[in-house]
């Protein structure tokens, strides 16, 4: 954006193709989001469940080939397509967020209340910080009372969402356990569902690392660069 100086490139409607993607990159997550969870269930009912007797059979769930197995698996592939359907979609937010962020700096707007108005905002996330402009000056201070207990409140729904993910990986782990055999079959089967898994993890962990920013090369002209 700091390239295009007179507005060719990122129009308007370019940022409605952006805003197009990203309703497409949420509909995706959400769909995966939905797999997950019923492979999920279906993995618990057999894991710790009773012998449940499928409808029109006289077949149980624990009757099932390889039923355990099978659902590790698919509940494994899911939660990584899950975890890079939720980055993804977090990427294109991240772009959508530039124009407003754009638009916002030269009435010296929080960028945030135009992005919300466009993309899938946590705006209680916002609302709960004691500091809710990140980008400029607050004209409030949030008193003592309004950070501890919103700050706690955030704290509590950041450890039921690390309980969740804590579940599927006990669960996916618990039938990995029921797996174990001497066999290459198996360790090829354990393999690749404790790789698909800490591929997930380890795609949204947010690390940060340092880069330097060199804006003084976009002064100059392209052939010296």
């Amino acid at each position: 954006m700091a390239l295009d100086r007179d507005g060719t490139v990122f129009t308007d409607a370019l940022h409605d193709k952006y805003l197009s993607m990203y309703r497409l990159a949420i509909e995706r997550r959400d769909g995966i989001l939905k797999t997950l969870v019923i492979t999920d269930m279906g993995l618990a009912m057999l894991l710790f469940g009773k012998n449940i007797t499928i409808p029109g059979t006289s077949l149980g769930l624990h009757d099932i080939p390889a039923g355990v197995q099978v659902l590790t698996a698919l509940s494994s592939f899911a939660f990584l397509m899950l975890s890079l359907a939720f980055l993804n979609s977090q990427l294109y937010q991240g772009i959508l967020e530039q124009f407003s962020m754009k638009k916002a700096e030269q009435k010296h707007i929080d960028p945030d209340f135009l992005s919300a108005a466009e993309t899938l905002t946590e705006l209680y996330v916002k609302a709960f910080r004691p500091k809710m402009n990140v980008f400029g000056i607050d004209f409030f201070e949030a008193g003592r009372g309004f950070r501890t207990y919103y700050g706690g409140l955030m704290i509590l729904l950041a450890a039921a969402f690390v309980s969740i993910f804590l579940l599927h990986l006990m669960i996916v782990g618990y039938g990995v356990w029921l797996s174990l055999q001497w066999s290459w079959v198996s360790v090829l089967f354990i393999s690749s569902v404790t790789l698909t898994n800490l591929a997930a993890v380890a795609v949204n962990l947010s690390t940060e690392f340092s880069f330097k920013i060199t804006q003084e090369q976009l002064e100059l002209p392209l052939e010296q660069r």
